[in-house]
Parts: C-alpha cells; structure tokens; sequence
C-alpha cells in the first residue's frame, strides 16, 4: 500500500481521504520485539479526527 495513490482506513472513523491524514514527523523506530529505539526517526500518519495511527512511512 502507498499513501500517495491507496485510500487509508481508520478503525474509529471509518474511510480517510488525503486531507483527513495529518504527518507526525521524527517518530522514533521501535523493535517490535524488544521495544528498544533504533534506526533513523520516521514519519507517521493518523486520522485527522481521532489521531489513531493509521500508517508509518
């Protein structure tokens, strides 16, 4: 899926045009498994309504 071009969906307010999304930028990286930060800062996208993540660059 890529932002630029596939509809984004949240759980709360249902389907999300481009406008809907706002950019959280310099989110650290977390391990999935060990919940230690790493790598580079990325980007992450919520619901303009509800703030629930709905993507991560």
């Amino acid at each position: 899926m890529r932002i630029e071009h596939d509809p984004m969906q949240c759980e709360n307010c249902g389907e999300l045009t481009h406008e809907d999304l706002e950019t959280v930028e310099n989110v650290p990286r977390l391990d999935p498994d060990t919940y230690e930060v790493h790598g580079d800062a990325t980007e992450v996208y919520v619901c303009g309504g509800c703030h629930a993540i709905v993507g991560v660059q």
